[in-house]
């Protein structure tokens, strides 16, 4: 048997994409990571996945132990914005998704796994004042914060497996990708849910937007056609399954009950992982030489992409610039953080978002003096 076996499908076929270890990684709280990651892909389903081997373990409990969820913005939730700029937090349009879509009953209980900070049970307790609000993560450390809301009960910090409580509602909002055991969490997940319940995750989707691979603390890379093999393979019958809802993301809603087993392509997840690394590596490249032109350069966004650029080009970054008003009059190491509007007038900005992203960020903020630089094409 292999030393390592697919999180998703369990077969021993991984390739490894040894591309993969020369390009920088930063870390799902937006802080730079050196680059030194193992990087498969599976032959029999397609899923690309690092693999957990004793460094990527070791890296995870360096990564969570100075863990500070949105630092920048004073621990409030990532904003999303909108094709024309227009920002709202991520759990805010979720929950109108799951009200709009679930069917849900006046009253419930409700559980988010890998809450965090609480972002997301704030939004439903507003959302859902009637229902029970319950927290499952690591630690407690959230908990003062949390039962200040009218509606919540309690905050657990052992296994799901071992939660004896049953729930009308169990979310898993961008925690999946960062499970050792995405198989067993999703399992347990499901043994949470009453008989009518219902299962919501959210995780990054690596088909559209690459940034996700170089997540240090991310373990796999979800597509819809492998998070829905996951979801099925774990005795889930998919309801709906959207990698359009939210940019860059899988939305999945499932309910309990045996389904078909709906095999995916490989090839499809194969080419994927190829490609997207390709591209990250030209990314870097492209950024670097339009750093060197000799003129004040920032990048675009003080998230993922921007993170993790800045920590492959440090030096040649002089600023960056960013939509969220919370972030913007603050600084990363040094590096102030400016509206778009306070661009140096002679200022180049490179855009570190998917190819249909950036040219809609570019057309929006073009101005007068500056220059802005899109990312390099899919497939060069």
């Amino acid at each position: 048997m292999a030393e390592f076996q697919c999180r998703v499908c369990d077969a021993d076929g991984l390739e490894t994409l040894d591309a993969f270890a020369q390009i920088a990684r930063v870390t799902s709280d937006c802080k730079p990571w050196p680059a030194g990651g193992k990087m498969a892909v599976c032959h029999r389903c397609g899923a690309i996945q690092k693999l957990p081997d004793a460094a990527w373990f070791a890296d995870i409990e360096s990564i969570y132990k100075g863990y500070q969820i949105y630092e920048l913005s004073g621990g409030a939730e990532q904003v999303i914005f909108s094709g024309d700029g227009q920002g709202a937090p991520r759990s805010h349009r979720l929950v109108d998704f799951i009200k709009q879509t679930a069917a849900l009953p006046p009253r419930g209980k409700l559980i988010d796994i890998g809450c965090g900070n609480g972002g997301a049970l704030r939004t439903f307790s507003g959302a859902l004042p009637d229902w029970k609000l319950f927290g499952s993560e690591l630690t407690d450390a959230a908990a003062p914060s949390l039962r200040m809301l009218p509606n919540f009960v309690d905050l657990f910090t052992v296994e799901p497996a071992d939660i004896k409580d049953r729930f009308d509602l169990v979310s898993m909002i961008h925690s999946l990708e960062h499970m050792p055991e995405p198989s067993k969490t999703l399992r347990d997940a499901a043994g949470l849910m009453t008989a009518s319940g219902v299962l919501f995750v959210e995780v990054p989707d690596a088909e559209t937007s690459p940034f996700d691979l170089i997540v240090a603390d991310h373990l796999v890379h979800f597509s819809p056609a492998t998070l829905r093999l996951l979801a099925e393979r774990n005795g889930l019958s998919v309801q709906v399954l959207r990698n359009d809802f939210l940019p860059k993301e899988n939305t999945m809603l499932a309910r309990r009950g045996a389904t078909a087993v709906t095999k995916p392509d490989p090839a499809a997840g194969i080419a994927f992982a190829r490609r997207n690394i390709a591209w990250l590596g030209a990314v870097m490249d492209k950024a670097a030489a339009a750093a060197a032109g000799g003129k004040p350069f920032g990048l675009f966004g003080t998230s993922i992409s921007g993170t993790w650029l800045y920590g492959a080009l440090r030096d040649k970054i002089q600023f960056f610039v960013d939509e969220d008003v919370t972030r913007v009059g603050q600084s990363v190491e040094g590096r102030p953080i400016v509206a778009p509007s306070a661009i140096p007038q002679d200022g180049v900005v490179f855009v570190p978002l998917i190819p249909s992203v950036a040219d809609k960020v570019i057309a929006r903020l073009s101005v007068a003096g500056a220059q802005f630089v899109g990312p390099p094409p899919f497939g060069m």
